[in-house]
């Protein structure tokens, strides 16, 4: 006799919000970097054209703007990771009743959902480390750079 599998049903709008919102955000990154390369220009003629000073300045914003870029998202996605490692911990099942997934998957339960809650909490710790990080070179070169 087999055991019976409980499956955690996907949500297909869930999937399609999904999809369209990362689509957003690679036109956003792409529209970001295409502004980024205008405003490098734009800091190469006037840093050609200007004392070092100046071009130090410019030089620790630009540095100072890319470390402190991944800052919310990667906040963001920490805290999301806590939470979903805190509700499965919570339910003693993995994913949680209440989240939502782009396929259906299998319900982990007991010691397999308590390392998956642990792992979630882990990697969302390190998410929030790693943006408190940024900021704090972010600072770091500003301090140095200004």
């Amino acid at each position: 006799m087999q055991p019976s599998r409980e499956i955690h049903r996907a949500d297909l709008a869930y999937r399609r919000r999904s999809l369209w919102l990362l689509a957003a955000t690679v036109l956003v990154c792409a529209i970001g970097l295409w502004h980024w390369h205008e405003w490098l220009t734009t800091v190469r003629d006037q840093v050609a054209n200007s004392p070092p000073e100046h071009a130090r300045r410019w030089l620790a914003q630009a540095i100072v703007l890319m470390l402190l870029a991944p800052v919310l998202p990667l906040f963001g996605w920490g805290r999301g990771l806590r939470r979903l490692g805190a509700a499965a911990r919570a339910q003693g099942r993995f994913p949680p009743r209440d989240w939502k997934t782009y396929r259906d998957v299998n319900v982990l339960r007991d010691r397999a959902a308590l390392d998956w809650s642990r792992r979630s909490e882990r990697l969302g710790r390190l998410a929030q480390n790693a943006a408190g990080l940024l900021v704090a070179a972010a600072l770091a070169v500003w301090l140095w750079l200004s």
